[in-house]
């Protein structure tokens, strides 16, 4: 179902008329960042400024930090500056509800970037938001376990995000049916390395024979690498076989850098900067059928390890446009 929900809304994008595309300079499009300092949410404003840029679209980003009541706030002020449709990573659906309804009630649909619930239009997602079988968290897990069957590993979750808090409970069951030992889950509910770092820390002092971190973003891996090192110990990069396995998701580019020097052991790359393509062409089609029936967008993710590292390319140099998205069939 999902299939044809992707080929109907690249259908709707492609084929439209040459007038509909025609974009008028005071179309203002924006989206509501849920922490604008994350470098994978930094791609994905870069990928819908630059959609902007293809259908002649004004287009403002506004920083929630972590709030979900400055998301509120920043619908609000998006609907104030007469914005014909926004985008929005939910921080809490609840809380942001009534906000939809409101530019809903003023024909402005909203775009949600994994994120569903009242008042969104059409969604995003990230396919390692998915958590579907065979998916990236399935994939991940039966990895390590093939390299280190029955590893212990601790799970680093972080702030109450709804798609945060579905992704660990994801991987948890995922490494569970590998044979994976969890052993704890901790919260970086800072989102910030240095917390990491520090909570790594502690999780090192109570668990010195775990084998292996997996992490909700790239920030947070890193600082559990360096946690990790600072205690003496290896990180696996193929070389180091008894190392310790550090797995994020993101593919920030420091995480990347990360894994070409052995610092991490990989990281997905849900692909941000084609995802903020993915939000204009949602964008697209909702303004040009405000009646139609909400639509999904899921965009694919790559897992690089040490093994294809050398193979990963800058989102921005990838060659993307509104025609050529790399979605999931």
């Amino acid at each position: 179902m999902r299939s044809n929900i992707v080929k109907g809304v690249l259908g709707t994008v492609l084929l439209m008329s040459s007038a509909s595309l025609a974009a008028k300079a005071e179309d203002l499009i924006g989206y509501i960042s849920p922490i604008a300092s994350q470098p994978g949410q930094q791609m994905i404003n870069a990928g819908i400024e630059q959609a902007a840029k293809e259908k002649g679209w004004a287009y403002r980003v506004l920083d929630a930090n972590l709030s979900a009541d400055r998301q509120v706030s920043h619908l609000d002020t998006l609907l104030t500056m007469g914005a014909k449709a926004i985008g929005s990573w939910s921080l809490d659906a609840n809380a942001v509800a009534g906000a939809y309804d409101r530019a809903k009630a003023q024909n402005v649909p909203v775009i949600g970037l994994n994120s569903v619930g009242e008042g969104v239009t059409n969604t995003v997602w990230w396919e390692t938001n998915t958590c579907k079988p065979g998916g990236p968290y399935d994939q991940q897990a039966a990895w390590i376990a093939k390299r280190m069957p029955a590893a212990k590993i601790i799970v680093f979750g972080g702030p109450p995000v709804e798609s945060i808090i579905n992704n660990v409970k994801c991987f948890t069951a995922a490494a569970k049916a590998a044979g994976l030992d969890v052993i704890d889950h901790v919260d970086n509910t800072k989102d910030s390395t240095a917390n990491a770092a520090t909570l790594a820390a502690d999780e090192l002092i109570r668990f010195p024979d775990v084998q292996a971190f997996w992490a909700y973003n790239d920030s947070s891996a890193l600082g559990i690498s360096a946690s990790v090192i600072a205690a003496g110990k290896t990180i696996y990069d193929g070389k180091n076989q008894d190392g310790t396995i550090v797995f994020g998701i993101n593919g920030d580019q420091d995480a990347i850098l990360a894994v070409k020097e052995g610092r991490i052991t990989g990281t997905w790359d849900p692909d941000p900067y084609a995802t903020g393509l993915a939000v204009a062409a949602a964008m697209d089609s909702a303004m040009a059928a405000p009646s139609a029936a909400p639509q999904e967008l899921v965009v694919k993710a790559k897992l690089f390890t040490f093994e294809n590292i050398d193979s990963w390319v800058d989102g921005a140099k990838r060659g993307y446009t509104l025609g050529n998205i790399p979605l999931v069939n």
